[in-house]
């Protein structure tokens, strides 16, 4: 599945892994299960690796809308790593449109770095 995520409550952290050709269905189904799902907590931090992305098929409509319609707590620390400068320009322009929202994001190239940022 190119959308997928773990809950680690030990940790307080979900990782959302991207991966091959990446759909708007697939990520509004991520966001719809990821809600339901009785071990995740809003107050969570949030890894998602986009490092696996080989297509990004989702507009910047689709980037907005989910950007508007935030589940996790204002304030939580949530780090996208994104190699490619596609997926990592997509993953900026989602994360200054989430800021309005509360929303913590930083965006980066290196799983280290944005793992020290969560404080993992």
């Amino acid at each position: 599945m190119p959308v997928s995520y773990t809950i680690d409550q030990n940790q307080r952290l979900v990782v959302s892994c991207l991966s091959g050709a990446v759909t708007e269905t697939e990520v509004h189904e991520h966001n719809r299960s990821l809600r339901a799902d009785r071990d995740f907590n809003p107050s969570y931090r949030q890894l998602v690796d986009c490092t696996g992305v080989t297509e990004i098929l989702l507009g910047v409509a689709t980037i907005n809308v989910v950007s508007q319609h935030q589940f996790f707590a204002p304030g939580t620390r949530r780090a996208f790593i994104a190699t490619s400068d596609v997926a990592f320009g997509l993953a900026r322009m989602f994360a200054l449109r989430a800021e309005c929202s509360g929303q913590t994001i930083e965006v980066f190239r290196e799983r280290r770095v944005a793992e020290e940022w969560l404080g993992i």
